[in-house]
């Protein structure tokens, strides 16, 4: 009997030294699992932290520029990308993107109303892209205030609740270059195609002649080809326009005196700065549209993790 007793002590005392290791392995490995979601949540807040302050020296850093020059070109220091660099236990980096060099989207209408001008520089972007120029229509569609279909292509309420997942038209201007995704004719291949070259800005805005390409100045410049136009960006290679008259100047002779003074500039009010943080396992990608008036401190327009 006494042996028996024995016997079951054992396996009493096996099972129980069982579970207490059991129940260690656990805690341990809880404890471990609390202490990683602890460091990637304070990762997550230092990432979060020195992209914002990244994102306020690209303000503080265009107000200088604005205070020192009324010109914005390629030359400038703030145009260099930073590749990134080591900052406290990680790595951040970034680059400043001017955006009046490209077509702004919502130059097409205006107000709720279209505007002839800005909608025949987007059909003739279109066209040089080689993309369908219905899709005009139904960007003009989706932004104006009526809810009369344009043809063809357009796209308004009535069409938008016949789709699959039925949504209506928003008839106000774009918020973002993801907007068009929306929009009917704009497929992934046209938006790709698109994104290099176009912007969207809260207002209507000119192109900034320093930066926009050639496709850009011959949507925008009506009779001049796109190769008349490579050669105009020739002209500004390793230096800049220093004045619109001395843009002008670069066209071809037939041209000088039909460019609008509205629809160029030199100067640039807005710009995206985007920024890369690194900390720990924690990549993070913000991007912020700021809007500079005059050499006041730039405001943020809106900031969204890429």
């Amino acid at each position: 009997m006494m042996r028996k007793q024995r016997g079951v002590a054992i396996i009493t005392a096996v099972l129980t030294a069982a579970l207490v290791t059991t129940l260690a392995v656990a805690i341990a490995w809880r404890q471990q699992l609390w202490f990683r979601q602890l460091e990637n949540q304070f990762d997550l807040a230092e990432a979060r932290g020195i992209a914002r302050a990244s994102i306020n020296l690209a303000r503080l850093t265009l107000r200088d520029d604005a205070r020192n020059n009324q010109i914005d070109h390629q030359l400038e220091p703030w145009n260099i990308p930073i590749p990134a660099i080591p900052v406290e236990t990680g790595r951040v980096g970034g680059r400043l993107l001017e955006q009046q060099g490209r077509f702004n989207l919502n130059n097409v209408v205006q107000n709720g109303v279209l505007n002839e001008a800005g909608f025949a520089a987007f059909q003739r972007l279109l066209q040089t892209l080689g993309l369908p120029l219905d899709i005009a229509n139904a960007l003009v569609d989706w932004q104006d205030a009526d809810s009369l279909t344009r043809y063809p292509g357009g796209a308004e309420d009535v069409e938008y609740l016949a789709m699959p997942e039925a949504y209506r038209a928003a008839n106000r201007s774009l918020l973002d270059i993801q907007g068009l995704s929306r929009i009917r004719g704009f497929t992934p291949e046209v938006i790709a195609k698109l994104e290099p070259l176009v912007s969207v800005l809260p207002q209507s805005t000119p192109v900034n002649v320093n930066f926009a390409g050639p496709e850009v100045l011959s949507a925008i410049i009506p009779g001049l080809s796109v190769s008349a136009a490579q050669g105009v960006v020739a002209k500004r290679a390793g230096k800049y326009f220093k004045s619109v008259e001395e843009f002008k100047l670069a066209l071809p002779q037939q041209l000088q005196a039909t460019v609008s003074l509205e629809a160029i500039s030199i100067q640039s009010r807005y710009f995206i700065s985007e920024v890369d943080a690194h900390f720990g396992r924690v990549n993070m990608s913000f991007q912020a549209l700021l809007e500079r008036k005059n050499d006041q401190i730039p405001r943020i327009v809106w900031l969204r993790r890429r």
